[in-house]
């Protein structure tokens, strides 16, 4: 970044874009004619009346009641029936900024029906300007289907957010997650989370599971995130695998859980999200492994989640 890029941003922080000018502003009026004071402060009244707007409407960029409509601005595909959309902020600095672990509703029209889906934004809570979400189509997916038909320039509604989790840094020593297919969204955001705040120690495993290599969703990223991160370890877990394939194959059983498990802890947690059927099966399979018995309805102190 330039210095002048440097410079600019200044003004957006409070201290140079509003209370040195609001002082200098006051001190040079008083200098040249108190008189003009009265004057100075009307005006500078209106002003700030104007910047509290802006941070206010800055910092509501969501709405927990009300759908908003935002814009798409690209769509970058991933796999043969995922992608990756990219909707734009009201301001150029606003961040999405909601609890890491809870997503959005979305509310799309198809036909004469308005159906809503839930997705975890999956971009840095850190961003700015914008936020992402990864939609997987499916054979009779009504809504993934609308998603793969929209454009640039076109609008889309959401509120927010909505969950039953909300992640706090070293709520656990060691967070084991469970992914299947798309259920890998809630985990990247909690993933980002962890290797972006350094006091936050918290280990953790991704079991992951698709049908095909293919099917992997951002797996450069979640290698990438294995080879720089320490605490940060990837198992992938395929039905029908390639020829070279060194990762595990078949379904997410008993047996392989009881090889990649740790040994139960209540300073260990699991995070589950994917397929109903994939979730009724790892509800039954931890509590035989020695798990506390979970719910698919979770709550944030369960020691096995359910997205």
């Amino acid at each position: 970044m330039s210095t002048v890029e440097d410079k600019t941003e200044l003004l957006k922080t409070p201290l140079h874009g509003l209370y040195i000018p609001v002082a200098l502003v006051l001190v040079g009026v008083s200098i040249m004619d108190y008189h003009l004071l009265p004057y100075a402060i009307a005006i500078l009244v209106v002003f700030l009346t104007g910047q509290f707007l802006y941070a206010r409407n800055k910092k509501f960029v969501l709405s927990a009641d009300k759908f908003q409509k935002y814009e798409l601005l690209d769509k970058t595909i991933i796999s043969r029936n995922s992608a990756i959309y990219r909707f734009a902020l009201k301001n150029e600095d606003s961040r999405l900024n909601i609890p890491v672990g809870q997503h959005l509703a979305c509310k799309v029209k198809v036909g004469d029906d308005e159906l809503i889906r839930y997705y975890t934004p999956i971009s840095n809570q850190f961003d700015e300007g914008f936020f992402d979400i990864l939609v997987k189509s499916y054979k009779d997916g009504k809504v993934s289907k609308k998603f793969a038909s929209l454009t640039p320039g076109q609008f889309v509604e959401f509120k927010g957010p909505v969950g039953r989790i909300s992640y706090e840094p070293n709520i656990a020593e060691e967070i084991v997650m469970i992914a299947g297919g798309s259920g890998i969204t809630p985990m990247l955001q909690v993933i980002g989370a962890i290797i972006t705040t350094p006091e936050d120690r918290t280990k953790v495993k991704l079991i992951y599971a698709n049908e095909t290599e293919n099917d992997i969703l951002l797996k450069d990223e979640l290698d990438e995130f294995s080879s720089k991160y320490p605490g940060f370890d990837v198992e992938y877990v395929l039905n029908d695998p390639p020829e070279k394939w060194n990762g595990y194959i078949g379904y997410i059983t008993k047996d392989l859980l009881e090889k990649l498990l740790p040994a139960p802890s209540p300073k260990r947690k699991i995070f589950i999200c994917g397929p109903m059927e994939m979730k009724k099966s790892l509800l039954k399979y931890t509590e035989e492994l020695g798990w506390e018995r979970g719910t698919l309805k979770s709550s944030g102190t369960d020691q096995v989640f359910f997205f």
